[in-house]
């Protein structure tokens, strides 16, 4: 049974040996960085989000479950009349990744211009990468960061990894999320694809800042060279008053103040979807605060992990500590589909969606895209998929908690923290 994603750059079985490395990382880096920034004071709450604005934002919607993605993609790639650019942290020559790969290529051979860009971790998943069969496809492909022998000398450059996910169709349609290409992220979660999370909208602001920003990345890794003007894009649809925000991390650590951001706003409740969550002691007094204050912060992980079984020793590790800091920590029930999506949702009005997770390495350590959305009506659609989570959940005690602080699962939190 295949599931889930966002794999070490070490192996899981060569713990203890890189465990002299990770140790020192942790320690040189925990010392100066955090999950997210202090608290910055109610002196300070009306600050805006560390993003790009998209007051032209229009046609929302969410796909929750990969069968779901699968299908509007295939819609897009047969609707597009002039070009589609992916960004996509795994891809995978497997029965949904060639589905897509086929389309593509038809559509190519229509006129349609396709250009893809993969993080080099697919080569360290289960399966066989993607990369050599688009290749052989004649699809235009570009490898960020390969993990190449002559690499492994130049960290923490080397560790660093594109682990965003989203599609821009013909300059006007936007999708990002969680979904890879591959039948992990595709499938229905009856067939253990993951359970997790695309939003489509249309926002020329957001289009034309994501074209350039794929356009540098693939001029960066591709000896065959883009020019950003020569990718259209179209007005958005918005009527200019939409509250909206493009997170995107392409060089600058945005993603640890959106989650500080959407904690100052909290004043009842907060969910983090979020089973990547390994919190460091800065997460926790922070969560400590919050729950003096009377705020709700709720946790929901995943029950099914399958070959992913080192996140749920890592993510173990600090169970614990996150129920006495205050937080709710709950667990999705779903026998075979591991819980890939990561949101966070704030009193019911506050919306966050997109490839970010909640731990160091999303924090400093990657390339994330977010989208951000204020307003009960627009997140409408999470908060009923967040209902559905909830009733197929249930607690996890503390208890339950304490049986998670033995050595390995200190030692997979160590090598995690950094590497997942």
């Amino acid at each position: 049974m295949k599931k889930g994603m966002h794999f070490p750059v070490w192996d899981g079985g060569c713990i203890m040996k890189n465990m002299g490395l990770a140790l020192a990382l942790l320690v040189l880096l925990s010392a100066s960085c955090t999950t997210i920034p202090r608290d910055p004071g109610p002196e300070r709450a009306d600050l805006d989000f560390p993003g790009t604005r998209c007051a032209d934002l229009g046609g929302l919607s969410f796909y929750f479950t990969g069968d779901a993605f699968l299908r509007r993609a295939e819609e897009l790639i047969r609707e597009a009349r002039d070009y589609i650019l992916i960004d996509s942290f795994l891809v995978n020559e497997d029965e949904k990744g060639k589905q897509v790969f086929e389309l593509l290529r038809a559509r190519m051979q229509q006129g349609v211009r396709v250009y893809l860009i993969t993080d080099a971790s697919s080569g360290f998943v289960p399966g066989r990468t993607g990369i050599p069969f688009l290749v052989r496809m004649g699809i235009p492909v570009a490898e960020f960061n390969p993990m190449r022998g002559s690499r492994l000398a130049r960290l923490p450059l080397f560790v660093y990894r594109d682990h965003r996910k989203f599609w821009i169709v013909d300059g006007e349609k936007i999708l990002l999320g969680g979904q890879n290409i591959w039948t992990t992220s595709l499938a229905s979660p009856e067939q253990a694809g993951n359970t997790d999370s695309m939003v489509e909208f249309r926002s020329a602001v957001a289009c034309r800042e994501l074209v350039e920003a794929f356009v540098r990345q693939w001029n960066s890794y591709s000896m065959d060279k883009l020019h950003a003007g020569d990718f259209a894009v179209r007005p958005g649809p918005g009527t200019g008053d939409s509250r909206a925000w493009l997170v995107h991390q392409d060089g600058q650590a945005v993603a640890r103040r959106m989650f500080s951001r959407l904690f100052d706003l909290a004043r009842e409740e907060i969910w983090l979807i979020q089973d990547y969550t390994m919190p460091d002691r800065a997460v926790l007094r922070r969560i400590r605060r919050l729950s003096e204050a009377g705020v709700r912060v709720n946790i929901l992980f995943s029950g099914a992990y399958s070959f992913l079984d080192k996140f749920h020793y890592a993510t173990g590790y600090r169970k614990s500590a996150l129920i006495r800091a205050g937080a709710r920590l709950w667990e999705y029930g779903h026998p075979l589909s591991h819980l890939h999506y990561k949101a966070v949702i704030v009193d019911g009005r506050w919306f966050g969606i997109g490839s970010v997770n909640f731990n160091f390495r999303s924090a400093w350590l990657s390339k994330e895209l977010n989208l951000v959305l204020e307003g009960r009506d627009q997140g409408q659609p999470m908060l009923e998929n967040l209902a559905y989570l909830a009733s197929h959940s249930r607690p996890i005690t503390e208890e339950e908690a304490a049986g998670y602080r033995g050595t390995k699962y200190f030692l997979y939190y160590l090598l995690l923290f950094l590497g997942g």
